[in-house]
C-alpha cells in the first residue's frame, strides 16, 4: 500500500487508519505510529484524516469496502463538478479540501440506511493495476481505457441519458472515447482533485500523481477544467491550480502503453520517481548532485533493470541493489 500518495480523504476511508483511530489497536497503532516517525511531511494530512473519522465516527463493520468507494467516488464528483465551474486559477487548500469532505460525507454518510439507499442507487467498478502491470478496461459505452502501472479507474456500472459519464482517474490512462453512443448522455468527464476534463470524442493520455497532472491530446478535442480549450497535439501540465502549455517528447509521455520506458534529457530524480511509481523501486543517490544528471535511454517496461544498468554505466556509477531498493553512488 502506497501510503505516502494518500490524501486526508484516502486515509479516512482506510480500513486500517480507521481502526488505528477508533480502536487503537496495538499491533495497528504500532504501524501508524511507526509510519508517521517515517514520514513527519505527512502530520498535517494524517491529523484532517484523523479528525474527518472522529467527526463520522466511522466503525470497521458498518461500511463495505465498495460503499466507502461509493462514498469517495460522490465526494470526488461533488468536489470537482464544484471546481470545474470556477477558472483555471483557482487553489485549493488541503484544509478547504477536508472541510468539503467533512460535509460531503456527513451529507452521504450521514446514516447506514441513507448509506444503503445510495449503494442500490449507484454501484462503482473498480479496476486497478499493480506494480508493472497494465490493464485495458472496456467502458459501459464502448469507450476503452488502457491502465498503467500502480493505478486505479473508478466508474458507475451503469450509465444513462441523464447522467454524464463519468470516471475517476488515480494514476495514469491513456483513454479512447466513443463519441456521443446512442442511449448515453453526449459528455464524458475524466475526474481528478486538480482537475476535470470534458471529452469530446477523442484520444488523450493522462497522468495523475503527486498532486500534477499531465495531459496530452492526440485526437480530438477536450476541455480542461471548463475552461480551457486543448487541441490535437497540445500538452499541458496543472499544479496547484496553475495551468502550463508544456513541450516534452510525446512518446516520453505515451510511449508505456506500447509497452516501452522512453526518457529524454531528462533528471534521474525524476526517472527513479518514475519507477517508483511502475515499479515500487525505492532509489536513492549518494548525494544530492547525482538526482540532476540527465540521461536518454528507452527499453521495455519488462526489463527495467536494463535501463537501471544504462544509467550506471553512463554516467559511470555504482548500483547496488536489495530487492527493491536500489543506491547508485
Amino acid at each position: 500500500m502506497n501510503y505516502g500518495d494518500y490524501d486526508a480523504a484516502d486515509f479516512a476511508a482506510d480500513a486500517s487508519f480507521r481502526a488505528w483511530v477508533l480502536e487503537d489497536r496495538s499491533v495497528v497503532a504500532r504501524f501508524w505510529e511507526n509510519w508517521l516517525a517515517a514520514n513527519p511531511d505527512k502530520e498535517g494530512i494524517v491529523m484532517e484524516a484523523r479528525a474527518l473519522v472522529q467527526a463520522l465516527q466511522f466503525q470497521t463493520n458498518e461500511a463495505t469496502v465498495e460503499e466507502m468507494a461509493i462514498i469517495k467516488f460522490q465526494i470526488d464528483q461533488l468536489l470537482n463538478e464544484n471546481v470545474a465551474k470556477k477558472n483555471s486559477g483557482y487553489l485549493r487548500s488541503r484544509w478547504f479540501y477536508a472541510a468539503a469532505a467533512s460535509t460531503a460525507l456527513l451529507i452521504l454518510a450521514g446514516g447506514w440506511y441513507f448509506r444503503k439507499q445510495s449503494t442500490q442507487a449507484i454501484e462503482i467498478a473498480i479496476v486497478q493495476t499493480k506494480f508493472g502491470e497494465t490493464k485495458i478496461v472496456k467502458l459501459p459505452d464502448g469507450s476503452t481505457v488502457q491502465l498503467n502501472a500502480n493505478s486505479s479507474l473508478s466508474y458507475p456500472k451503469k450509465w444513462t441519458r441523464e447522467n454524464v459519464r463519468t470516471v475517476m482517474l488515480d494514476g495514469e490512462a491513456y483513454f479512447n472515447v466513443t463519441k456521443s453512443p446512442a442511449q448515453l448522455h453526449p459528455k464524458f468527464r475524466v475526474q481528478m482533485p486538480q482537475a476535470t476534463i470534458e471529452v469530446k470524442g477523442t484520444a488523450f493520455n493522462v497522468y495523475n500523481r503527486h498532486e500534477e497532472v499531465k495531459v496530452l491530446l492526440e485526437e480530438g478535442k477536450i476541455v480542461l477544467n471548463d475552461s480551457l480549450d486543448m487541441q490535437p497535439g497540445d500538452m499541458m501540465r496543472i499544479a496547484n491550480g496553475q495551468h502550463q502549455r508544456i513541450h516534452e517528447n510525446p512518446m516520453q509521455l505515451t510511449a508505456w502503453k506500447e509497452h516501452r520506458l522512453v526518457y529524454t534529457d531528462l533528471a534521474l530524480s525524476k526517472i527513479a520517481q518514475d519507477l517508483k511509481d511502475i515499479y515500487g523501486y525505492q532509489i536513492k543517490f549518494g548525494n544530492k548532485k547525482l538526482e540532476g544528471l540527465l540521461f536518454t535511454g528507452s527499453c521495455s517496461t519488462d526489463d527495467p533493470m536494463l535501463l537501471l544498468s544504462a544509467i550506471a554505466t553512463v554516467h559511470q556509477l555504482k548500483m547496488k541493489k536489495n530487492d527493491l531498493m536500489i543506491l547508485f553512488e
